[in-house]
């Protein structure tokens, strides 16, 4: 598969923050795809477990963090968890790479850092893998869908809708949204999924058919962007007594899928997989 190790621990995994992290790193070592840890934000559950393949840097110093893969002989690396570039201005790069990104300043591409980010390690020589190739197994598909009998009509009804939600999410507004019925009623903004969800859920007296919607924006990189799912997502979903949770097919990562899964099953709440 292309992009993708396939040797025994050749893969440096580049850690933000989130339990996500901490599952991803557990399923590289035991395939023995993982040879190193970069920390770039705090993380107990990495430090604590993954002690001998650790190793701490900050963002700013993103030429030291590549030539310490170098030093490895590594060449193939995994970005998981929230990762923030800073300013362009705050890198701490030689003359040489400053002017490289510039190239991506002034064409345009500041706000799009996740690309930036991919082209300077390119650049590198080092292979940056994409999450939806590597972690396939935790991608949702048909086969995860559950409806309760009780939602089969919304479920109909967003069948008719695909189309239009196709549409809204390909204007790469938001990766997430929320519908009461026919009626998009917010949208995720800055302050992210969850809390957009409880926003809602405050005042959920005033709606009876609520349905949240998750997917990649077409913008959003395999590599980098690729958008996650996960129990405290889903419990406050339940919790808020949303009626279904619509996903596409392989669009999403579910974190602890299987925990997810039977969540969804023994609660009042449907997965439809578009």
């Amino acid at each position: 598969m292309k992009n993708l190790a396939i040797s025994r621990n050749d893969i440096c995994l580049i850690a933000g923050s989130g339990l996500f992290v901490y599952e991803v790193a557990n399923f590289l070592n035991n395939k023995n795809l993982l040879n190193q840890i970069i920390l770039i934000n705090e993380n107990k559950l990495i430090k604590k477990n993954f002690k001998d393949k650790c190793k701490s840097f900050k963002i700013q110093d993103l030429e030291k963090i590549t030539a310490f893969i170098k030093s490895k002989s590594l060449k193939k690396v995994i970005i998981i968890g929230y990762v923030k570039l800073p300013s362009f201005e705050k890198i701490n790069l030689s003359i040489k790479s400053k002017l490289l990104i510039s190239k991506d300043v002034f064409l345009n591409n500041i706000n799009d850092q996740s690309k930036i980010l991919k082209k300077y390690l390119y650049n590198n020589k080092l292979t940056l893998l994409s999450q939806k190739k590597l972690l396939k197994n935790m991608l949702v598909n048909y086969e995860d869908q559950y409806i309760h009998n009780k939602d089969r009509k919304i479920v109909n009804n967003l069948k008719i809708k695909k189309n239009f939600i196709k549409k809204l999410l390909s204007m790469n507004v938001s990766q997430s949204f929320i519908l009461n019925g026919d009626r998009i009623i917010t949208m995720e903004d800055i302050f992210g999924t969850n809390t957009m969800i409880s926003k809602i859920g405050k005042i959920k007296h005033k709606f009876n058919n609520l349905i949240f919607v998750k997917s990649k924006k077409s913008n959003q990189i395999d590599e980098i962007d690729f958008p996650i799912i996960g129990m405290e997502t889903l419990k406050l979903l339940i919790k808020y007594k949303f009626r279904v949770i619509c996903l596409f097919n392989n669009n999403i990562l579910i974190s602890e899928k299987h925990k997810f899964l039977t969540k969804i099953r023994n609660n009042n709440i449907s997965l439809m997989i578009l």
